[in-house]
């Protein structure tokens, strides 16, 4: 029999009225629970990880500015944890030159020249380029500030799947992008994706630092993220765009992951063809699906296998031709590579599963590209000029397919 309210107020009032009367003592009595405030479930939460603790400071402080631009709203929270360099080694000497590293909840404020938004957290001198501050970070926030979707922006140095600094290759395992100046620590690849699996993933992830759209990058955090937005190539130091993608999602906060990365990929171009300068390399910025990874992997293992049979002047050419990033000559266009190849051969079999490589990745894996150049198409990948670096045995990607195995053969093509 099911027993409710109603049922105990009809009792009651079927009580003579003496006894409807109960005598409670208020010292015995149990104490209510205490009401404790949830925090209001928004459309997204947007977290910056800015680690300015570098020659970038100046231009982290431009960027929490343009953050602020905006705020967060009724529909969207905007936190950022944001580091700075001591007195001594800091290029920017603004906001009174505080140093350390603050946690923020960034509010809508017109002035650009002054951080205004509340400190809710004052970190000292914890580590930015530890994977275990970031994890910190993404849950601290996604717990004060819960949302129906969550995106990261990891903003700093960044060097594809190589160290920043080339000093910290002998410990891999602790290096790799964000690199801390006071501390000399950096994120590795794999410590990337640990710490957005400590921290129970996004649904859109943004590198914003040099050389990040990388197939080994982007197949690392493929099981951490929806899609992720990166360049292939080198970024410059002031790219003015956040207000604009933070606007745009504020107009519609209920875009998912995929449009609003989209949208991040559009300003980017918009800001470049107004007068941008990427400091003399063509400007690129792509969104990748990381649900096609895996996808992409496997017809890449397939060509590979054909490819290392095939004529290795073909291959030779196709190294020299194809598209480089910046100022690594391992870091090639994948996209121009294959396609390079596909003009060479006379292989039939591996002009099929060329041509299949080249429509997946412009067809299912890239969902928006843009380039000032005819030959960036969205995703680079490690063709060692010279000599293959061992620490790409430390990535999935290495481990899980068989461009590794290509990548060694194509070191001893010169």
């Amino acid at each position: 029999m099911r027993f409710s309210l109603l049922n105990a107020a009809v009792l009651l009032c079927q009580l003579p009225a003496s006894a409807a009367v109960l005598e409670i003592d208020p010292l015995s009595a149990p104490l209510p629970p205490a009401v404790t405030a949830v925090p209001a479930v928004k459309d997204w939460t947007v977290m910056y990880f800015v680690n300015g603790k570098n020659n970038l400071e100046s231009s982290a402080v431009m960027d929490v500015n343009q953050m602020e631009l905006v705020g967060t709203t009724p529909r969207i929270n905007i936190v950022a944890e944001v580091g700075r360099m001591n007195g001594q080694e800091g290029d920017d000497h603004s906001e009174g030159d505080w140093t350390g590293v603050r946690r923020y909840l960034i509010t809508r404020d017109a002035n650009t020249s002054l951080i205004n938004s509340p400190v809710l957290e004052d970190r000292g001198k914890a580590d930015m380029g530890s994977w275990k501050e970031l994890a910190d970070f993404v849950r601290w926030a996604k717990t004060r500030y819960p949302a129906r979707r969550y995106a990261l922006v990891l903003w700093d140095h960044g060097n594809g799947w190589k160290p920043v600094d080339m000093a910290n290759s002998v410990h891999f395992g602790e290096k790799g992008f964000s690199l801390d100046d006071e501390t000399g620590n950096e994120i590795s690849t794999p410590q990337m994706a640990l710490a957005l699996k400590a921290a129970g993933g996004v649904n859109f992830l943004m590198l914003d630092g040099c050389n990040m759209a990388m197939a080994s990058v982007a197949y690392e955090v493929s099981d951490q993220a929806e899609v992720m937005t990166a360049s292939e190539e080198t970024e410059a130091g002031v790219v003015v765009r956040y207000a604009q993608f933070l606007g745009m999602l504020d107009a519609k906060p209920s875009m998912g992951a995929e449009e609003f990365a989209v949208n991040t990929v559009r300003t980017y171009r918009d800001y470049f063809n107004t007068g941008g300068d990427n400091e003399g390399a063509p400007a690129t910025q792509s969104a990748v699906r990381l649900s096609k990874m895996a996808g992409l992997r496997e017809r890449l293992d397939k060509w590979a296998a054909v490819a290392m049979r095939s004529d290795a002047k073909v291959l030779r050419q196709a190294k020299r031709g194809a598209k480089v990033f910046g100022e690594d000559p391992d870091y090639k266009d994948l996209y121009d590579f294959v396609r390079l190849v596909n003009e060479g051969t006379a292989d039939p079999a591996l002009k099929a599963l060329g041509a299949e490589v080249l429509r997946f990745i412009k067809a299912e894996l890239v969902a928006e590209n843009w380039a000032q150049d005819a030959v960036s198409h969205g995703v680079s990948i490690y063709i060692p000029d010279r000599v293959y670096f061992p620490l790409y045995d430390g990535l999935a990607w290495a481990r899980d397919g068989a461009w590794d195995d290509l990548a060694r053969f194509m070191a001893g093509i010169k």
